[in-house]
């Protein structure tokens, strides 16, 4: 903030770990938003020795929960450790850093200032381009410098890690002017906003901005059935999830988080159609030849 650039240490799990645990410490968010320019995470894991090192078969299944692409897992040759001379019988020689870099990109920023949860600044952050440690580490696998068991004991599969058929399979990806929903539509699907952010358009008129990571949009579709009121347009890139509103029961038992704001989202609209029926009903006065109410 002051100009000068400053190198930090701190023991944290990850990258994402490291904002919640300088925003405990009593540094508002705001500030690192805009103070902090990145955050780079390591561990240290053991090098195969390159003289003895051989093939190892590991399960296809397993290969995919750490973290490895399904198209690749058939073809893909990873090494583990025998001994020998050259590294004393271990099987290890040497050291190999696995290194996750966050960058305080424009998303970032806003996630941070936000305060949004450690998780959700993670899946940010890799939308932006940072590479997971999980995923570093796995890189080291596929180039025969380290093992499969050394990269396990070494760093921890988030699902942010794993690949997107695993955990997002209905994560979409939109460009600058692209419509998400349409106004008179009446598909029911509805949406969370990963990253970016997006433009509510109703009768061709800009009306709302939706900008927070984590907002829901066009859940009134999935509840009630009625045609869309507005349209919901990106605005530059933006990310996605799509829940699909023929299978709301499904939803609603595998994400608690989705459960809980469609029951707001439900109560706010029982709310306002009552304060409409009362009001058509006037307000509330008595009817002719029925007493008024007493004074309390």
């Amino acid at each position: 903030m002051t100009g000068h650039l400053v190198f930090s240490t701190l023991h944290t799990n990850d990258s994402a770990a490291t904002i919640a645990r300088l925003v405990n410490i009593g540094i508002p968010a705001f500030m690192l938003a805009s103070a902090v320019t990145m955050v780079l995470s390591q561990r240290l894991g053991r090098k195969l020795c390159q003289k003895c090192k051989k093939p190892t078969i590991h399960d296809r299944h397993e290969l995919i929960q750490m973290g490895f692409r399904e198209d690749e897992v058939d073809t893909l040759v990873t090494y583990g450790p025998v001994g020998c001379s050259e590294c004393n019988g271990v099987g290890y020689k040497g050291r190999v850093g696995f290194f996750e870099l966050m960058e305080v990109t424009d998303e970032v920023a806003t996630a941070i200032s936000a305060e949004v949860p450690e998780d959700t600044l993670r899946k940010v952050a890799i939308q932006s381009g940072m590479v997971p440690l999980r995923d570093a580490a796995l890189q080291k696998v596929r180039t025969g410098v380290t093992s499969v068991e050394e990269v396990l004991r070494r760093t921890v599969a988030h699902e942010e890690s794993l690949p997107a058929y695993l955990v997002n399979p209905d994560q979409e990806n939109y460009e600058d002017g692209d419509t998400i929903i349409r106004e008179g539509n009446r598909d029911i699907d509805f949406f969370k906003l990963i990253r970016g952010s997006l433009t509510v358009v109703k009768g061709g008129k800009k009306i709302a901005e939706l900008t927070e990571p984590g907002e829901y949009f066009g859940e009134m579709a999935a509840i009630s059935g009625e045609q869309r009121a507005a349209s919901i347009i990106s605005q530059g890139r933006s990310s996605v999830k799509r829940f699909p509103g023929d299978k709301l029961e499904e939803v609603i038992k595998k994400y608690p988080d989705v459960s809980e704001h469609l029951f707001k989202t439900m109560v706010g609209r029982l709310q306002k159609s009552n304060q409409i029926i009362v009001k058509l009903a006037g307000g509330g006065a008595p009817r002719p030849g029925q007493p008024a109410p007493r004074p309390s």
